[in-house]
């Protein structure tokens, strides 16, 4: 397998697990604040992972997209 192939299955794989991590932190776990947030935060370690070996803007701005959703499921003492 080539280094463009490669990439081009990290790309489809890290924007399908993006998008279905920031829907199932958001909208799918209401109980446990803590898995909501290892949802949000898993992706977020790898998208920065592979745009720090890589170096394609996507990575980084998939990262940012996952990062501006943590204020919405920070856990909070009132919850």
């Amino acid at each position: 397998m080539n280094n463009e192939t490669l990439k081009f299955i990290l790309t489809t794989f890290m924007e399908l697990a993006t998008l279905a991590a920031v829907y199932a932190g958001l909208r799918l776990y209401r109980r446990n604040k803590w898995l909501r947030l290892a949802i949000i935060v898993v992706p977020l370690l790898l998208n920065t992972l592979l745009y720090i070996v890589y170096a394609m803007p996507l990575f980084f701005y998939m990262a940012v997209m996952l990062l501006l959703c943590i204020p919405f499921v920070w856990p909070r003492k009132s919850a």
